[in-house]
């Protein structure tokens, strides 16, 4: 018994298929999902998502944006603002990001910036450091 397993970011589907389980970066900490399970709405942070397939031991990772999880016993929806398989992931601009991302924080700390600037910045350098994570996990990748 597989569960169905979709991801949608602003930009359109990401991801459809079976799947056997998910972890999934929830705000009050990673959350795995496997077939049958209870259904629930949680709230996603920016992490690495975890998706498993077949008798396969290896495992698919992707870098997502917040959003929300809806888990329905056979089927998980996540509503992702940003979905990156390790794939798809260029190190390198993920690289640029994160030195582009620390720069502008640094900044914003010097200046006294407005609070809500900052915490843009913030999760930018978050977005770009999972990027990183996940795609030195391209080997890992099924």
């Amino acid at each position: 018994m597989a569960l169905q397993l979709t991801i949608v970011t602003p930009e359109g589907p990401r991801y459809e298929g079976p799947v056997d389980s998910v972890v999934v970066p929830g705000t009050e900490g990673d959350f795995g999902v496997l077939p049958g399970h209870e259904r629930f709405l949680a709230p996603i942070r920016i992490g690495e998502l975890e998706v498993r397939s077949g008798n396969d031991p290896s495992c698919r990772w992707a870098a997502v944006g917040g959003g929300f999880a809806d888990v329905n016993g056979e089927r998980v929806v996540l509503l992702v603002d940003t979905c990156e398989f390790a794939a798809d992931i260029d190190e390198a601009r993920a690289e640029r990001a994160r030195a582009r991302a620390e720069q502008e924080l640094e900044h914003k700390k010097t200046a006294r910036a407005d609070q809500f600037n900052f915490r843009v910045e913030e999760a930018a350098l978050q977005r770009a450091v999972i990027r990183i994570q996940v795609s030195k996990k391209k080997g890992m990748a099924a």
